[in-house]
């Protein structure tokens, strides 16, 4: 162990005493490490924000469909009355609802609008993570009964009224067949505070109605009804899985169709592995070219080791003859080139760490949103090792030099 630490003490009386070369030499490593260290670091900002925000937008939602991705089935579609025997028989659900959505012009207020109405149930209140400016959800009662009432959000109050002091006032819809009807409003809800939002052209005008009232206003019966798609949100996350199967099952039960696979779901989950995985895949890939640079420092490394064997001949010379073994020199010149890069690596793990808190900041600036630079130590450890095996990599080549000089050949030299 002492033998090691005299290695490293004269790797760096080597570094002091040739200050400008040594700092040239680094470069290369440091503008490796740096760019490997920011673009993990802003990866996993970007990440870890998009995550949050996504969460709470969507938090555990499930969507159980009526066929896959490219192909719809008749015989899974589901109806109202399998969504009540579902709510009532399945254990762990926080929401099971249907979102259908019909097209409505609203005729009063300060300007028309043409928007879309969502149909659903009282339990689609668990989903408005956002609260309630004024006002509440419509109540199992008011769904039951097909009453005609709605809650509006924050920015589509202000759109049609030019206030959100609204509860109580009423929305005239015309429907598809000119029929109009009013909605009296129960509620207001909060304006979404996600940043991926304002990203977009903002929320617009959402408004919520029981699917009961909306349906038979669309002349549509329990017996018309047509759910290619219903939403799910489990109570506790960690069950999400159990719940969606015995949710499937029991569909699968009342349709006929048990075993067919004919209901599958996509769930938030799932989603956000997906995009988690894009977004580490870009990372790596990005990481790779920026490590590139590193191979170029590695050589910046052998060269200027291969310069320092030539300049200290005479020492290795001396120590040879004294009794240095070959191992001796090759290890003390692996040493240098490891220090050498192991330091670099240091400066570039600071400067890319602080090259990705600019950039957070920018990007936070630019698009409104929290990006916190973020990065393990386990990275920073792996980071450190690998600029180190650099050096010993492409420092190998000038110790084994080193190593295999003649003694007095050596001792000649001037």
């Amino acid at each position: 162990m002492g033998q090691f630490f005299e290695y490293i003490k004269i790797s760096l009386k080597s570094i002091r005493d040739n200050k400008m070369r040594s700092v040239l030499t680094m470069f290369g490593i440091v503008v490796g490490i740096s760019s490997v260290i920011t673009v993990v670091s802003l990866g996993n900002g970007v990440k870890g924000t998009i995550t949050g925000e996504m969460n709470s937008m969507f938090s555990a939602q499930t969507y159980i469909k009526a066929g896959t991705a490219t192909e719809s089935y008749e015989e899974a579609v589901m109806n109202r009355e399998d969504i009540e025997a579902v709510r009532e028989n399945v254990e762990g659900i926080a929401v099971f609802s249907m979102d259908d959505s019909y097209g409505v012009e609203i005729v009063n207020g300060k300007e028309e609008a043409y928007t879309y109405v969502v149909g659903c149930n009282e339990d689609y209140v668990k989903t408005e993570n956002e609260g309630f400016l004024c006002g509440r959800f419509f109540n199992k009662e008011e769904y039951e009964d097909g009453k005609r009432v709605c809650v509006i959000n924050e920015s589509g109050a202000k759109q049609i009224f030019g206030h959100t002091s609204v509860v109580g006032q009423s929305i005239t819809f015309r429907m598809m067949d000119g029929k109009e009807v009013d909605y009296f409003i129960v509620g207001v809800r909060k304006a979404k505070e996600s940043a991926l939002y304002s990203m977009g052209a903002g929320e617009g005008i959402d408004i919520k109605v029981p699917y009961t009232a909306i349906a038979n206003d669309y002349g549509i019966g329990p017996e018309d009804d047509n759910f290619y798609s219903v939403m799910l949100m489990p109570e506790n996350a960690n069950d999400a899985k159990t719940v969606i199967r015995s949710a499937i099952k029991l569909l699968e039960i009342r349709k006929g169709i048990r075993g067919q696979k004919k209901l599958t779901y996509t769930s938030f989950t799932s989603v956000m592995d997906k995009v988690n995985m894009i977004i580490n895949a870009v990372t790596i890939f990005i990481s790779f070219i920026a490590a590139i640079s590193l191979v170029v420092g590695g050589v910046g490394v052998m060269n200027i080791m291969l310069v320092s064997v030539t300049e200290r001949t005479q020492e290795i010379g001396i120590r040879k003859a004294l009794g240095a073994r070959t191992s001796s020199i090759m290890i003390q010149f692996l040493a240098e080139s490891a220090v050498l890069t192991a330091v670099g690596g240091i400066f570039g793990i600071i400067i890319g760490y602080l090259g990705a808190e600019l950039l957070c900041f920018i990007a936070s600036k630019i698009i409104k949103m929290n990006v916190v630079a973020t990065i393990s130590p386990l990275v920073v450890l792996l980071v450190v090792g690998f600029s180190a095996a650099i050096g010993i990599f492409f420092g190998l080549h000038p110790a084994k030099k080193a190593a295999r000089l003649n003694p007095i050949e050596a001792l000649r030299q001037e």
